[in-house]
């Protein structure tokens, strides 16, 4: 009885371990394209030309750069720690500060301490130049006082 058993578990751990298997060795061979696209997209489905536009802003600063975000969702988890964490991504080299913590609370001393503010689907009503502007977004420079 204990051969059997033996037996049946080697049997069954076979049968998980090509069924699994079988899958991975196929990865290399098929066309993955479609899929990449699909997946490249579903982050941004909410807001699908924001990396366009963050793409705009790295083009218009430089390496050093300190720049603050403002986004429709100014509430960390209704949408800005993504806008955040994805500006993070595409300005890399730049410092990008956050105008929210993940506990609501707003940081002013991060808005007068960037070089630029990124406006993505808002209006922002202060004294600002704008360096650059597309679609829904704009990059500006606070003016000094």
């Amino acid at each position: 009885m204990t051969l059997r058993r033996i037996l049946t578990s080697i049997c069954l751990a076979t049968i998980v371990i090509v069924g699994v298997a079988a899958r991975l060795f196929q990865l290399p061979f098929i066309d993955r394209g479609p899929s990449e696209r699909a997946m490249a997209r579903y982050s941004d489905r909410g807001w699908p030309d924001y990396p366009l536009f963050l793409e705009g802003v790295r083009a218009h600063t430089k390496p050093g750069d300190t720049i603050a975000v403002i986004v429709p969702a100014m509430r960390w988890d209704a949408g800005y720690s993504y806008a955040y964490y994805r500006a993070s991504y595409f300005l890399t080299g730049r410092e990008v500060l956050p105008l929210m913590t993940p506990e609501d609370i707003r940081l002013p001393q991060n808005f007068r301490a960037a070089k630029y503010i990124a406006v993505f689907g808002v209006g922002l009503r202060v004294p600002a130049d704008v360096v650059w502007q597309s679609g829904r977004g704009a990059l500006l420079r606070l003016r000094t006082r």
